[in-house]
């Protein structure tokens, strides 16, 4: 059985394969705590300073990856709705009001992910490394990369499923096989 992926899931994806979009204009970053931007650095690795987080984050942009996250609030906003749907189908217009509401008031919160996402970077990278790979999402391959991902990508994710769901039924057919071999019957 294959579990099919949802819109955030997809988003959190791309974000990792460096998706295309539009960079996002930079944000201060919301500092709650236990936000992901402050979540702590890998063992081993310290705090990284300003300027390299703001340099990583530009990568980040430049990457694509912000822009993935556009549409995630929306997609949690639909599936909080789901669950309060089904008991309450009379409040349809109601859960869409305030879902609108919510939409506005939770979208600024994506901010804290790429901020995280920029320090995960840093952490990662150092200042010259950061450099060549913002010049490399500048120049004519990496912005050809940027619009290009999406569509590898998703054609990524269709084979995926139809890898997933061939694997799974032919590991299925062989614990058939092998308990078939010991008498039972599954």
């Amino acid at each position: 059985m294959f579990v099919r992926p949802t819109v955030a899931t997809l988003a959190l994806a791309l974000a990792a394969f460096g998706a295309a979009g539009t960079a996002q204009a930079q944000q201060a970053p919301l500092q709650r705590p236990g936000s992901i931007a402050q979540a702590p650095a890998p063992q081993g690795a310290a705090q990284p300073p300003a300027e390299q987080v703001a340099l990583a984050r530009q990568v980040v942009e430049l990457s694509g990856a912000s822009a993935s996250f556009e549409n995630v609030i929306p997609a949690f906003i639909e599936q909080a709705k789901g669950l309060f749907l089904p008991t309450n189908p009379d409040l349809g217009r109601q859960f869409n009001e305030v879902g609108d509401q919510l939409k506005v008031e939770f979208q600024p919160r994506v901010n804290e992910l790429i901020q995280g996402i920029a320090v995960a970077y840093a952490q990662r990278f150092t200042m010259d490394e950061l450099r060549r790979i913002q010049a490399f999402y500048q120049s004519p391959d990496g912005q050809k990369l940027v619009r290009t991902i999406p569509s590898i990508m998703e054609e990524t994710f269709g084979r995926s499923q139809q890898w997933s769901q061939a694997v799974t039924r032919d590991i299925v057919a062989r614990f058939r096989e092998e308990f078939a071999k010991r008498g039972i019957r599954l």
